[in-house]
């Protein structure tokens, strides 16, 4: 059972926490800030409520439909590549940056189907950068965003040869 728990369940409860944490931060910067902006650090850091009809940095406006569709597809493609992965304790980051990848995910992806009309709404967006004048972002993005990066990272400089084969090998 602890296997069980260990392998899927925990897991699960991770994604459900991030949609979580996500859902609530959107909650609050729509029912707490709304037209307002607050100032955390002058000139560096403010809270603000931007709707998102887009992507990152604002590409493919309004292609909620593109989103709605291609979202539980590679959601689908992450649960099999989780599922495939060797359960080793080298692995143990990249399935933390799945958990991350995944919540992110389907915290955009709800706002996008249940935001305003059905499957045509919009993500809510509240981290303002001013000082560098970063794109808003939201909790969900941050998942998406710094999992993918950590992941390539991953792929890149710390998974060798040896432990694609391990993974060649657990799937045959």
């Amino acid at each position: 059972m602890k296997k069980v728990f260990m392998r899927y369940i925990l897991p699960i409860l991770g994604v459900i926490g991030v949609v979580l944490l996500d859902q609530w931060t959107k909650y609050l910067t729509v029912t707490k800030i709304g037209d307002s902006r607050i100032v955390l650090w002058e000139n560096v850091f403010e809270l603000v409520y931007v709707k998102n009809n887009g992507m990152a940095w604002g590409m493919l406006q309004n292609q909620q439909w593109l989103f709605i569709v291609m979202t539980p597809i590679v959601l689908i493609f992450m649960v099999w590549f989780y599922v495939k992965m060797p359960y080793e304790k080298k692995f143990l980051p990249m399935r933390i940056l799945e958990v991350m990848l995944a919540g992110g995910a389907i915290g955009n992806l709800l706002d996008r189907m249940f935001r305003g009309e059905f499957c045509q709404g919009h993500v809510v967006d509240m981290f303002y950068f001013k000082a560098i004048n970063f794109p808003v972002f939201n909790v969900a993005d941050i998942g998406v965003t710094c999992g993918a990066i950590v992941m390539c990272i991953l792929w890149i400089f710390y998974y060798k040869d040896e432990d694609f084969n391990k993974w060649k090998k657990s799937n045959s």
